[in-house]
């Protein structure tokens, strides 16, 4: 082990003993810390309950649900081509381990801590003949762990923001020996594979893949829209409606400030990233504030008088952003009007919405979207005058929405390529079991 991979491994193991303190964390850090903690005994578990099979297994890890989405297209071309492929999936939080659990694997679960003996005790377990990273998180104490058992290591979906921490001094020179463990990595486009190389890919390692989240952006869409459902009640058709997609209390500010100042001509839809009881208070408050009454619930719409139609709408449930997104004309997407990180802009650009988000963002699909024409910035000061010139014109939401569904389709088609280097990688782990069997 090399000497920066020791003082890892060390500084782990010193703060083992503190783990036990998580109950006093917001009980979703303190849940992960608990899955992780367990997730070697919880995959040991499992496979002692399996069945003897020659069948090859995949272990993919995303550490959350945003980078899950982004390989599900992969999941599903790979179990198309090879039916008898068994898959686990690892994940680093609660809300990104329900959405592994609804992909129905064969084993779903958290990542382990990451030192050599827990990672060790993993892959012994599940011994998967692949270990695939989803976009961008790699651990160092896995990769070493697998590299070690002689497990494939790859990439999909592949990208390095350009302010990432990851490029600069320490942590590049920390990262580089895990980096250069992968044995294949499928990147975005050709800046993620010089951001690769930096932090020590093996050039020949690298290939231009695109991200597979397009695809799924593109499918869920499309599905939402065959299926010719309506979750939201028709609007008069002066009105522009206006989604605020995985809000948080910056953008809920802005919004609820353009919706006032703006007025009836404006139908703004509100869905907070997570529709807590204590995040609903707090619209409910600001909405009381701004109009003295409380705002319309997704939940009680059958329950709403018809002249209450002109307050916010607040969607207090999780898992119809996509469908939403095809019922309005313009979108924003939370998480930029502060430093709480911009959530994804593909959705409502693949619903053929103009983008609209805060000044704090470091996605590169959002700059993409901006060059585009698909997107606009949000400034503190100017958010509602912005906002209220896309409200009046008509041709421009309609044609930065095409523009925006322009880039997405662009991007599509990523899933195959995913898929044959993830390919490639199992028969290379089959081809090391074999020689290990033999």
């Amino acid at each position: 082990m090399d000497p920066i991979g020791r003082l890892y491994e060390l500084l782990l193991t010193i703060s083992r003993p503190l783990l036990h303190l998580s109950g006093v964390l917001p009980p979703k850090v303190a849940a992960a810390i608990e899955g992780r903690q367990g997730a070697a005994e919880a995959a040991g578990a499992w496979a002692s309950a399996e069945p003897p099979t020659e069948a090859p297994l995949l272990w993919l890890h995303a550490a959350s649900a945003g980078e899950l989405a982004g390989a599900v297209p992969v999941i599903r071309v790979l179990r198309e081509r090879t039916p008898d492929l068994r898959i686990a999936i690892t994940v680093s939080s609660p809300s990104a381990l329900l959405d592994a659990r609804n992909l129905e694997p064969d084993f779903a679960g958290y990542a382990p801590l990451d030192t050599l003996s827990e990672c060790g005790q993993m892959i012994a377990a599940l011994a998967p003949d692949a270990l695939v990273f989803a976009k961008l998180d790699i651990w160092p104490g896995l990769s070493r762990a697998a590299n070690r058992a002689g497990v494939p290591l790859g990439l999909i979906n592949g990208t390095v923001r350009p302010d990432s921490s990851r490029l600069r001094s320490p942590t590049r020179q920390f990262l580089r020996s895990t980096y250069a463990r992968l044995d294949a990595a499928g990147v975005v486009d050709a800046r993620d594979a010089e951001a690769l190389g930096l932090l020590g890919v093996k050039p020949g390692r690298i290939r231009i893949t695109g991200d597979a989240a397009f695809d799924q952006a593109l499918a869920r869409v499309n599905a939402a829209k065959a299926s010719g459902r309506h979750l939201l009640p028709a609007r008069a058709t002066d009105r522009v409606r206006l989604i605020g997609g995985s809000t948080w209390p910056a953008d809920e500010s802005v919004l609820l400030e353009a919706a006032r100042e703006i007025g009836p001509r404006l139908d703004l839809v509100l869905v907070p990233h997570e529709p807590t009881a204590e995040a609903l208070a707090r619209i409910d408050d600001a909405c009381r504030a701004a109009w003295g009454e409380s705002p319309r619930l997704w939940s009680r719409l059958d329950q709403t008088p018809a002249e209450d139609a002109k307050l916010p709408l607040v969607v207090d449930t999780v898992g119809r952003l996509a469908e939403l997104y095809l019922e309005g004309d313009l979108s924003l997407v939370g998480g930029a009007c502060d430093a709480t990180g911009l959530h994804s802009v593909i959705e409502p650009a693949a619903a053929g919405l103009p983008v609209l988000f805060g000044p704090l963002y470091d996605r590169r699909e959002a700059d993409d979207l901006l060059a585009a024409g698909g997107a606009g910035v949000v400034t503190p000061g100017q958010a509602t005058r912005t906002i209220l010139e896309y409200v009046e014109d008509s041709g421009r939401r309609r044609s930065a929405g095409e523009a925006a569904r322009g880039y997405v389709e662009s991007g599509s088609g990523a899933e195959g390529a995913n898929a044959e280097l993830v390919e490639e990688l199992l028969a290379l782990g089959l081809s090391r079991r074999t020689r290990r069997s033999g």
